[in-house]
């Protein structure tokens, strides 16, 4: 007999972006079981964590849908981007533990966002006593982007220095800035300025 590691939270936990997804589709795309996605969070090594939100989304330009997996652990928040291909689940990227300018977050800070014609994974949080916004707080900002297989980061803290109401630094991971890689980093800071309330 097997034993599902999340079945209990399975039905709270996972939305569907598209009800084409999770099912055979006119298109040739694959499914997937309940077995299959079990099978897939044990190889990934996110079986013994607490599995917080699932969303699955399908970019334009794939041949295949894709399965974001929050988690958490001692270590923190964990992203997990399952890619459904023949032949199943297959781990496409972790973000490993997140550091502590995500610590304090929750499951609906997990998000899919419209990039243009693709789609992307967004989670962001902020650091313990410091989630003030603009004049007192410290956020971090990942973005997954399946087209690239790359993930860019952003982080944000205010700066004492400045004026009450006054921006602080934001800065970008290095596979941000690079030309190429720019309609990231707008998301990202778009992103960032709306959690911000600007």
């Amino acid at each position: 007999m097997t034993k599902l590691v999340f079945a209990s939270v399975f039905c709270a936990a996972i939305a569907l972006s598209s009800p084409r997804i999770a099912s055979a589709s006119d298109d040739g795309l694959p499914g997937f079981t309940l077995k299959q996605l079990n099978a897939a969070i044990v190889e990934s090594g996110i079986g013994s964590q607490r599995i917080a939100s699932i969303l699955t989304f399908r970019d334009l330009g794939d041949s295949g849908s894709h399965i974001a997996i929050l988690s958490s652990s001692h270590t923190g928040w964990h992203v997990t981007v399952l890619h459904n291909i023949t032949g199943g689940l297959k781990v496409e990227w972790k973000s490993g533990g997140l550091h502590d300018d995500f610590s304090v977050s929750s499951p609906d800070e997990l998000e899919i966002d419209d990039l243009g014609d693709e789609q992307v994974v967004e989670f962001s949080g902020c650091a313990p006593h410091d989630c003030g916004g603009l004049d007192g707080g410290v956020f971090g900002m990942v973005l997954y982007a399946p087209r690239v297989r790359q993930a860019f980061f952003a982080h944000y803290s205010y700066d004492e220095h400045k004026p009450m109401g006054s921006f602080g630094s934001l800065d970008f991971s290095d596979n941000a800035i690079v030309a190429p890689n720019a309609r990231y980093k707008a998301a990202l800071e778009k992103a960032m300025r709306k959690k911000l309330g600007l």
